[in-house]
């Protein structure tokens, strides 16, 4: 039962997965949107251009007409014409043109932000597969793209009808008017049918674009193995990075016991702590070492006794050094008295292996500073 609901796409998609389906190219999209948004750009051109563009073209029209003699039998002089006529026409429909060509590009930007991906332009082979296709005609999505088209169709052609009804009376008049005003008052009612579907499909798109966003988040959705399988990608597998940190310590753990045998004096616990303490004329204060507890502790002592670095027992010293001094780092300042006494010992036992005579005996008398003894009991 578990393993069934880790695989099903309950989840909503990881701001990743969004980040990954945008760069190959997937987005939400509304063609309802761009439509609209085409129609509106049109609209507004042709109803604030278009006396303007309605003259030029009539001007246009008339040259195109008005032929002389010589005109009409010269094939050059009419090629000339006709391209002087065909420059004409485009630069009239110009605007037109460039302003539905900006409503074209605004209207995806507007739901998705700019997007270009190279991935877009791979070949997709299952979309061949006809299987696929078949699968797709009877999906939930095809119901409701069908049932979409046939309420855009209903509301569309119920404005049309209206807008027709509404101004039936008026079209009628116009066949008994000069053609300047019937063009001109057929244009402004035409404008007005066309600002209407304008409407009507700007509240199809107000439908569609929610839809369009869900459906793309919808389709993005993640089960919960893919969740945590983007957080191992992201935050590195648990195991590894387990075995990195271990591989660490063991590294850092091997420099550290390079640096015993080059260690003043060791302070033990006498079993359970064990501090390797350096120190030399050009230090301004002694320094750690190596530390350790149990097994670490043990080794400690056996690469000092290999190589004949002192130690000494002392286990608040020992306990205080291991909980407060870092390593490489000066022991801390109010550790440095009692440090003193350790290597003022550790100075006699050399100065005695020399020159002999009666061992130092170890000092019996090493107390830490209150509250730098994590233990003071322990032993």
């Amino acid at each position: 039962m578990a393993e069934e609901q880790d695989l099903e796409r309950n989840y909503p998609a990881t701001p990743r997965r969004l980040e990954q389906a945008r760069e190959r190219g997937q987005v939400a999209r509304s063609r309802e949107l761009s439509t609209a948004a085409i129609a509106l750009a049109a609209a507004i051109t042709l109803s604030s251009l278009g006396p303007a563009l309605f003259s030029r073209c009539a001007e246009i029209m008339r040259a195109g007409l008005s032929l002389d003699r010589g005109s009409a039998f010269d094939p050059e002089r009419m090629l000339r014409s006709l391209s002087t006529l065909a420059e004409g026409s485009v630069w009239a429909i110009l605007p037109v043109l460039a302003l539905t060509l900006a409503a074209t590009l605004a209207a995806p930007l507007l739901l998705s932000g700019w997007v270009f991906s190279g991935k877009a332009f791979v070949p997709d082979w299952k979309r061949l597969d006809p299987l696929r296709g078949l699968g797709n005609l009877v999906s939930t999505h095809s119901l409701v793209e069908l049932v979409k088209a046939l309420a855009k169709c209903a509301l569309l052609a119920g404005i049309g009808a209206w807008s027709i009804l509404h101004a039936f009376d008026e079209l009628t008049t116009l066949a008994v008017q000069d053609v300047g005003g019937a063009t001109i008052r057929l244009g402004s009612l035409v404008g007005t049918g066309f600002f209407a579907l304008v409407g009507g499909l700007a509240l199809i798109a107000g439908f569609d674009v929610p839809y369009a966003i869900w459906r793309h988040r919808d389709a993005l959705k993640m089960t919960r193995e893919e969740i945590r399988e983007e957080l191992r990608e992201s935050e590195g597998d648990p195991q590894l990075k387990a075995r990195v940190r271990s591989l660490q310590r063991a590294s850092a753990r091997k420099r550290m016991m390079a640096q015993v045998p080059k260690a003043t004096v060791i302070v033990t616990n006498p079993t359970h702590y064990a501090v390797a303490l350096a120190y030399d004329e050009s230090m301004r204060a002694p320094r750690v070492v190596a530390k350790g507890m149990e097994r670490v502790a043990a080794r400690i002592r056996e690469i000092g006794a290999e190589h004949g670095v002192p130690l000494l027992e002392a286990p608040a010293v020992a306990r205080a050094l291991y909980r407060h001094a870092d390593l490489d780092v000066e022991i801390p300042q109010a550790l440095y008295a009692v440090v003193a006494q350790v290597l003022a010992y550790v100075y006699q036992v050399r100065v005695w292996k020399r020159q002999g005579g009666r061992a130092p005996q170890p000092p019996s008398d090493l107390a830490v500073p209150d509250g730098m003894d994590p233990a003071p009991s322990a032993a």
